[in-house]
């Protein structure tokens, strides 16, 4: 039997990529680059960038699979941008984020950013804004291209994956210069005779010996920059203002002498073994604050609340008292003027009075007793039971509590564990992945409708967040997150805010008092 066409046959890479070295992982990344240009060129969007619709064929030659149009599932969308998992907004710099999430993956081992946190806390981290490190793995080089390439705001990235492939190639050769930046130093070349890519290669190294050299107006018209609007990003942010370009320094004098036309700069490349471009690094990581105890903190600002509230109540307690005190301090001394007077002796001159006649006492009289009624103990009241009722229906947590009034009853309150089982058998029932209960946060401290008093939190891991971006999430419901229930704090209404992602998960229940 021949197994040849069986050998032949390309796997796809998936997780073999973490196996490459740093050389060919710029290689791989230079020639995904070079099928995206030959495919939608440098100003469209490509997409279907992920290790596992990667194919290296025997030959060393690659290929990539059909990208989808939209829902996107899997680890298709593990390496979607920001911008189009919220918005479906497609630009280069789209490919370039999945591009700089593959150089992650591949220098991690086969991991993601935060993938301590799970899959769906993973992403969560990424799509709303938190700043990704490049791993320890990653060269001082490599470890800026991925930073860059991965940054949330699409203006900080490499434009196009021609600046990303020129990058790379800048990494992989590890030039330094011993003169300025330009063409006749690093091609011998003049500059007007460059490729694409050399003259790419050219400005990135200009930038890096010079951060303050700027993009001319031609570049900024040919990549607009759309900010990302929702809850990326603020809406109405005033664009920083452009630096104005240095002007260049007379050249010092020097005794040494300027090499000729003829004679050609000499191009430094160190020779040796190691690649210093591609050591690992430790960058500084930004970790956001996390709380270890939740529960304790919403319970440390409600107390904090609390006690605010009691001072008037304390003031007014011991004014009472001192009154109090006053009136019983009144009142002995005027029971003690009484006694006095009462123990001086009388001077009114004493009347004799007649003796009266003796009373004959009067025969007593036999009382009927009475039969003795036993009082019927009262039945007792039956304890009562709610009724609970869920509507689907994307809508906020101010428009659920009003339509449970109108209705005549109020979003359900979960006084204990018995209660909370008996909403999420209710909650099963339906295709819903998002309840609204009847609590909110109010002056930081989480209150309940009817002014219940209730003591039990099931919070989802990581929960209650407090805040999402700069929107505060004081607004409690059920979610179902990694096949759990659980508490979790949002905005008002992120189904309005977030349509794609809520839009026929919502519901709410209204509990009816019997």
């Amino acid at each position: 039997m021949d197994h040849s066409d069986e050998i032949s046959k390309a796997q796809p890479l998936g997780d073999a990529i973490a196996d490459l070295d740093r050389k060919e992982l710029c290689d791989l990344l230079v020639r995904l680059c070079d099928l995206v240009q030959q495919e939608v060129g440098t100003g469209a969007y490509r997409g279907g960038l992920y290790p596992d619709n990667i194919t290296r064929e025997p030959d060393g030659s690659v290929t990539l699979g059909p990208a989808s149009e939209g829902d996107w599932k899997g680890q298709e969308r593990d390496f979607l941008a920001p911008e189009m998992f919220w918005h479906g907004q497609k630009s280069p710099a789209a490919d370039v984020y999945s591009l700089g999430l593959l150089l992650y993956y591949a220098v991690n081992s086969a991991r993601l950013p935060f993938y301590k946190s799970g899959d769906d806390g993973a992403r969560q981290r990424r799509m709303n804004g938190e700043p990704i490190s490049a791993p320890k793995a990653a060269g001082r080089r490599l470890s800026e291209i991925i930073v860059k390439a991965t940054a949330f705001q699409v203006g900080e990235r490499y434009q196009s994956v021609e600046e990303l492939k020129a990058a790379l190639i800048s990494c992989v050769s590890n030039i330094y210069l011993t003169g300025p930046v330009s063409a006749e130093n690093l091609y011998n070349k003049k500059e007007e005779d460059l490729s694409s890519v050399q003259r790419m290669m050219l400005d990135i190294l200009r930038k890096e010996e010079d951060p303050e050299i700027v993009k001319n107006d031609m570049e900024e018209e040919e990549v607009p920059q759309e900010p990302i609007v929702g809850p990326l990003m603020p809406e109405n942010k005033e664009p920083e203002p452009t630096p104005e370009p240095k002007p260049e320094a007379p050249a010092a004098e020097s005794s040494t002498p300027e090499p000729t036309d003829e004679e050609e700069k000499p191009i430094v490349i160190l020779t040796e073994e190691k690649n210093p471009e591609l050591e690992p690094v430790v960058l500084n990581r930004f970790t956001p604050p996390q709380y270890q105890n939740s529960t304790e903190r919403e319970r440390k600002i409600a107390s904090k609340v609390r006690r605010r509230r009691r001072r008037p109540l304390v003031i007014i307690l011991i004014v009472c008292a001192l009154l109090l005190a006053a009136a019983a301090i009144y009142d002995h001394i005027q029971l003690r003027q009484l006694q006095e007077q009462l123990n001086q002796p009388q001077t009114t001159p004493e009347i004799t009075e007649p003796e009266a006649p003796p009373v004959e006492p009067t025969p007593a009289v036999e009382e009927t007793p009475q039969p003795v009624v036993e009082e019927t103990p009262a039945p007792s009241e039956a304890p009562k039971e709610s009724r609970y009722e869920l509507i689907v229906s994307d809508v906020s947590w101010i428009t659920a509590r009003d339509s449970a009034i109108n209705a005549g009853g109020h979003l359900v309150v979960i006084n204990d564990e018995a209660e909370y089982r008996r909403v999420l058998e209710l909650a099963q029932e339906y295709s819903v992945s998002y309840i609204w209960i009847g609590c909110r946060r109010v002056e930081g401290a989480m209150t309940w409708v009817e002014n219940a008093n209730v003591d039990y939190w099931p919070w989802q891991p990581g929960e209650p967040s407090y805040v999402d971006g700069d929107v505060p999430e004081d607004y409690l419901m059920l979610s179902y997150v990694n096949g759990n229930w659980g508490y979790n704090d949002n905005r008002n209404d992120p189904a309005g805010d977030y349509p794609a992602f809520y839009s026929g998960r919502v519901a709410y229940i209204i509990e009816f008092d019997n």
